[in-house]
């Protein structure tokens, strides 16, 4: 037992390493890490004898915010990797899951490690710190939104955090369809995150309006916008964790435009979850009439992905 329980462990860190250093481009994962508990017999488990001395961070990544001006992202990592099943009634463990990084991160806030680290960075006044539960399954289906099903489950009032993000299968497998994908066609070096204007962020986008950083705040998001550099034509690809609607159809094409500070894009290619041109190439064009500037199928391109031979 306690061999089968080290080789999740190992594999639960191996999917981390994925995560942040091969998907998202963090060249500064560091794992493993223990910070001194300073709040012990508070923080101490309820069968424990003794307060608790230390919490442990299976990973720890900090960047400039590309989102907010002079702005610090940190994000405190914990790994839940399962062999079984997502449980059907999630919410006990759920929230035995936020306790456990919430705890961690009341620490982390007054801990050598979060001084050490804004110390490394210079034109910083603000810092966010971001708890980030990466708990996923080995048996559930890779797109099992678990999150849908925990989404209204109350936490405990007394836990002390600002940001926790859950990370599940569905939302790592749309990372991974997403920009790995991309990386994979393309190459690193031809792929850029695009940033958005967030009224908090002016001084970033006159700089550059794209990068090689993933900010934290994207990971609440389900929309992926990256430019890309392919061959002599630079495309924006937009991916959407979500089925094609005409709703939603006009207001991404109103974000994609948003992207385009400077008009440099040739092509906007959108993916979705599911898209069937027999079925709804007909309600594009209608929509396409309060946007003169995109031609279907030239400089507009819409596709399913993960990609279906059929469409």
């Amino acid at each position: 037992m306690g061999e089968w329980s080290k080789s999740i462990g190992e594999k639960g860190e191996r999917i981390i390493k994925f995560i942040f250093e091969d998907i998202l481009i963090y060249n500064s994962l560091q794992e493993n890490i223990s910070i001194d508990c300073i709040k012990g017999e508070k923080h101490k488990d309820s069968s424990a004898k003794n307060n608790r001395k230390s919490h442990g961070l299976d990973g720890f990544i900090s960047s400039k915010s590309p989102v907010e001006d002079n702005t610090l992202d940190i994000g405190v990592i914990s790994s839940k990797y399962t062999a079984d099943e997502y449980p059907k009634y999630p919410s006990t463990l759920f929230k035995s899951h936020i306790k456990d990084l919430a705890i961690t991160l009341e620490c982390f806030n007054n801990s050598s490690l979060k001084n050490k680290t804004n110390f490394l960075f210079t034109d910083i006044s603000k810092t966010e710190v971001f708890g980030i539960l990466v708990w996923l399954s080995n048996t559930s289906t890779i797109d099992y939104d678990l999150s849908s099903k925990v989404s209204n489950i109350q936490i405990d009032n007394d836990l002390i955090f600002d940001k926790i993000i859950l990370l599940d299968n569905c939302k790592v497998n749309f990372l991974y369809e997403s920009i790995f994908k991309t990386n994979e066609l393309f190459g690193i070096e031809n792929i850029d995150f695009v940033y958005h204007n967030t009224g908090l962020n002016f001084t970033a986008i006159q700089e550059n309006s794209f990068g090689k950083t993933f900010p934290l705040n994207y990971l609440y998001s389900d929309i992926i916008a990256l430019r890309v550099i392919n061959k002599s034509s630079i495309e924006l690809r937009i991916f959407i964790n979500d089925d094609f609607s005409e709703d939603q159809f006009s207001q991404i094409l109103n974000f994609a435009k948003s992207f385009d500070h400077l008009n440099t894009i040739n092509k906007i290619i959108l993916f979705y979850k599911s898209y069937d041109y027999l079925l709804n190439e007909n309600q594009v064009k209608e929509l396409l009439v309060n946007f003169p500037i995109y031609s279907l199928n030239e400089n507009l391109v819409i596709k399913k992905f993960p990609s279906d031979f059929r469409n």
